[in-house]
């Protein structure tokens, strides 16, 4: 239980239905790592399975 909230509650208030996993973070930062990434300048990328716009 964290704050006295369990993770089904945490769950809950994620419009994806779950909250992110690690490696969903990782790839992510890998691809921001890469080359394919290389004409991106000045973003903003939320990871947040939605939850910042709901």
């Amino acid at each position: 239980m964290l704050s006295g909230r369990t993770i089904a509650d945490l769950h809950k208030l994620v419009p994806f239905g779950r909250i992110g996993k690690p490696e969903e973070v990782a790839a992510l930062v890998a691809f921001l790592a890469s080359y394919e990434a290389a004409f991106m300048c000045g973003s903003l990328v939320e990871i947040t399975g939605a939850q910042a716009v709901a």
